[in-house]
């Protein structure tokens, strides 16, 4: 016959088990929600959907883009990637997103965690020109009633080695070097005006 200590260790030692189990199942639903989280993420920029971002964010937040510019709400984060696209002058046509996670997220604590990884993505200019760039994020997440939301996120690109700043480069030089030539010939054309009125005028 089992002792009564005996019966208390063995007990004890169950409900650690049992306590490891359901912590580690939850866990993993934990993994299975910021997949699912990226993916939806992932599908809302490419398609344009920045409304389908708005359950993914926490009610206070930021987000630092590429070109390091900071954001703490949705509205203007969305104005901004539109002007990207939409209107005479602007200069893209699309991106396509494509990021993957370094690892598993890590949690700092019941409600915190921190993930990083890369992004390869394609920007299609509005001239047809196409350059693929990686990116590298990291983003801290809460989880706030039982769903996490992103805190923060932030993405950073190599200054040096940037093929799409490189192609805005050339395609601002184009632009203004197009707009120079206009101003060029309207020039030409105002004097060719003026000469000629001021030679009718003389005769």
């Amino acid at each position: 016959m089992k002792t009564p200590r005996v019966k208390r260790l063995l007990l004890c030692f169950i409900t650690i088990l049992t306590a490891g189990s359901a912590f580690a199942e939850e866990r993993q639903q934990d993994h299975e929600q910021l997949r699912a989280m990226l993916v939806t993420a992932t599908e809302a920029m490419n398609s344009k959907n920045f409304d389908a971002l708005t359950p993914l964010f926490y009610s206070k937040f930021s987000i630092t883009t590429v070109d390091q510019k900071l954001f703490t709400n949705l509205a203007d984060f969305k104005a901004y990637y539109e002007a990207l696209y939409n209107g005479d002058n602007a200069p893209l046509k699309s991106i396509i997103f494509k990021p993957e996670a370094d690892a598993l997220t890590e949690f700092v604590g019941d409600n915190i965690g921190l993930s990083h990884g890369t992004s390869t993505d394609t920007y299609t200019f509005s001239d047809g020109d196409t350059r693929v760039m990686t990116s590298r994020w990291t983003a801290t997440v809460f989880k706030d009633n039982g769903k996490w939301k992103i805190l923060n996120l932030h993405i950073g690109t190599n200054l040096l080695d940037n093929p799409v700043v490189s192609s805005l480069k050339s395609y601002v030089y184009k632009a203004g070097f197009g707009a120079g030539i206009a101003g060029l010939i309207a020039g030409f054309a105002l004097a060719w005006f003026l000469r000629g009125g001021s030679k009718a005028r003389a005769k």
